[in-house]
């Protein structure tokens, strides 16, 4: 016997769990000479003895890494399931482990089993079993996935199996996958662990945080439950969820705007004239360089500097927050200041090439990825930052780090081990720290659910609200809301009134030219599924390249009424939908629909224009919250253009009602 099949502890009964055998734990690695070589995958199953006690599994001796090589996997049981902690010892070969699989947990599924997983902010997706191979992974996650740490396979009759990460594990670099298990009706849940590489940790080496398995009754909110009150225990969530978000709590409506402050600021000034609300601007394309160009130069900005100030102080005068644009992870490897120390900042992938990424198709340069340990790089950024804050702004947004600050450095000029660990979230975080000392009361936002940041950054932009447009057809859950919502600010969205997407002048000319199409005739209920779906789940209300005609011309007057009715509605109820807790979504009943998404970005060429369709988008969205107060309601929006029944069955409210054409209902308890 190789692998050993798990029981789960009486102790789950408070979450519904069986007490029966539901699956097999075994384990895999890669293993390699070099890193100029091929990886090598080995598994439990090739070991040459196993054993099981009471509280550990011992597999010893492998053909290729020794008779004397040893994993043991040590268990004990919690109130929530198994947790496991895993290591090995005994290898004298010169192979090293580069990637540590456990625990694999092989559990039962039907052909309408779903998994969950936390890409973006949740995703329910369905996979195809019957034409899926053994082996196969139909769902994965990481590196630098932001949160929450944990997986899930979802029974269609609600036997659901569970696989965590807890510890520190939010600062290595670690991933998730499901795959279709080897054996009918299985699929297998994995925990991989990618290794510091040094002669310490090719002999032995133990995984520095442990995973829980458990068997539970519901999906993918009763999954992000049983990590959620492992998170609020622990105490860098209790340091990011006691902070003062007072700049941002009375914010009723975020524009991600782009350019000169021409065209950014008055937009923002007619928001907050016409609804006595505070608008916060996300001000990109301010910097002198073109978007995804010659980063990190990123002063002076593209108009006089008096201009520059003169937009920012309108905005305060008005009662608003801004913040620029700023990228604290890329520089552009193609300029010519990459000499002045960027081959000692980048990343090295394990080939030995330059992580670099071409993101602009009309500038074609390069930007590189940085590593965490990147002091000259970081030092250009600690300046920007100082300057920014000069200026006079509020905050500063620095792009990438939450999202993709994770994951392995080969970089021979650094100090850091080669491979997988925690440097590079450490010298991120150290990174971060800086800048924030540099900028005392300044607040620091970033991309996505940066669960290794979170207490370093005062908000995140999130924007899985529209993930149609990214031709994301699966379903969406607010699973990161569902455990962190108010440690820290979350907004964000692609929803653009007249579905074109901006052009940066400094690219050169638009190869669309100049367009007549009234593309929001076209796709009629894009704005409001984007604009709506993501403050239903308690982001901030946020709409995109947010013009000033936009808010003045007929043609956009049905929307524009939404936008401001939305921010009202948001303000008026922010002790729920800013700081209180998400509760169960139950289920709610309503009409579906077809919704086609026009799928064209900045960087969408026109050849390449395509669309998503959705033929069963539900017409109204919902979720159920408790204010620190105890007031428990129901908010939902109808974001289509008829009236709507509805019928909500949740473990605080039951209701059922009609509610109007494109309007917010909000149902207490």
């Amino acid at each position: 016997m190789k692998a050993v099949r798990l029981v789960v502890a009486a102790a789950c009964a408070a979450l519904s769990c069986a007490a029966a055998p539901v699956g097999v734990v075994s384990f895999s690695m890669k293993v390699a000479k070099s890193t100029e070589q091929p990886q090598k995958v080995i598994t439990s199953d090739e070991m040459k003895s196993f054993r099981e006690e009471a509280d550990r599994l011992v597999w010893r001796g492998h053909p290729l890494l020794g008779d004397a090589f040893t994993v043991t996997a040590t268990r004990r049981q919690t109130a929530v399931g198994t947790e496991w902690n895993v290591g090995y010892e005994g290898n004298e070969t010169d192979w090293f482990v580069e990637e540590l699989a456990f625990p694999q947990w092989a559990v039962p599924r039907t052909d309408r089993t779903k998994v969950f997983i936390p890409r973006i902010c949740g995703m329910v997706v369905t996979p195809e079993w019957a034409k899926t191979k053994a082996g196969q992974v139909v769902a994965h996650q990481g590196p630098g996935f932001g949160a929450p740490h944990l997986i899930a396979a979802l029974g269609a009759d609600g036997r659901s199996f569970y696989l965590d990460q807890r510890g520190d594990a939010r600062l290595y670099s670690t991933r998730f996958e499901i795959t279709k298990g080897a054996k009918p009706d299985t699929c297998v849940l994995k925990s991989v662990c990618v290794l510091p590489l040094t002669e310490e940790t090719r002999r032995a080496w133990r995984v520095p945080y442990p995973s829980v398995t458990a068997e539970f009754r519901g999906g993918w909110f009763e999954a992000t439950a049983i990590h959620r009150d492992w998170v609020h225990a622990q105490d860098w969530y209790k340091k990011a969820a006691a902070r003062d978000f007072a700049k941002l709590r009375d914010v009723s409506m975020w524009m991600w705007n782009r350019g000169r402050s021409e065209v950014t600021v008055p937009p923002a000034l007619k928001f907050m004239e016409d609804t006595g609300l505070k608008v916060a601007l996300d001000w990109y394309w301010w910097h002198g360089v073109p978007y995804d160009t010659y980063y990190p130069n990123f002063w002076p900005p593209r108009e006089p500097i008096s201009s520059f100030t003169n937009g920012i102080a309108r905005i305060h005068a008005a009662g608003g927050y801004v913040q620029p644009y700023t990228n604290g992870m890329l520089w552009d490897c193609d300029d010519a200041q990459w000499a002045e120390g960027g081959d000692d900042s980048t990343i090295v992938l394990r080939g030995g090439q330059t992580k670099c990424t071409m993101f602009n198709p009309y500038t074609k340069q390069r930007q590189a990825w940085m590593c965490g340990e990147a002091p000259k790089f970081q030092e250009r950024i600690r300046l920007l930052e100082r300057t920014i804050r000069a200026a006079g702004m509020d905050g500063v947004y620095m792009d990438m780090i939450g999202h993709a600050a994770h994951g392995c450095c080969y970089n021979p000029r650094h100090r850091h081990p080669k491979g997988g660990g925690r440097y590079m979230v450490d010298g991120y975080r150290a990174y971060v720290e800086k800048v924030r000392a540099d900028n005392p009361g300044f607040y620091l936002s970033t991309e996505e659910q940066g669960e290794a940041y979170l207490e370093l950054f005062e908000s995140f932009i999130f924007v899985h609200s529209s993930a149609e447009r990214f031709g994301v057809r699966h379903e969406l859950v607010p699973a990161f809301q569902a455990v962190y919502h108010g440690a820290v600010v979350v907004f964000g969205s692609f929803a653009t009134i007249d579905d074109l997407p901006p052009w940066d002048e400094r690219w050169g000319a638009n190869p669309y030219g100049v367009e007549t199409t009234e593309w929001e005739k076209k796709y009629p209920d894009q704005f409001a599924v984007e604009f709506a779906r993501g403050v239903a789940w308690g982001q901030q209300p946020t709409v995109h390249k947010f013009l000033l005609e936009h808010a003045t011309s007929p043609r956009f007057a049905a929307d524009y009424a939404f936008m401001k009715d939305t921010a009202r509605f948001y303000f008026d109820n922010r002790d729920l939908l800013f700081d209180g807790e998400m509760r169960a979504p139950g289920k709610l009943t309503c009409a579906t629909t077809r919704v086609a998404f026009l799928r064209r970005s900045s960087y969408t060429k026109p050849q390449d224009v395509k669309e998503t369709v959705r033929n069963d988008l539900p017409t109204v969205f919902h979720s159920v919250w408790r204010s620190k107060g105890g007031r428990t309601a129901a908010v939902l929006v109808n974001w289509s253009r008829d009236d709507q029944p509805f019928t909500l069955a949740t473990p605080d409210i039951t209701a059922s009602g009609m509610i109007p054409a494109r309007s917010w209902k909000l149902i207490e308890k």
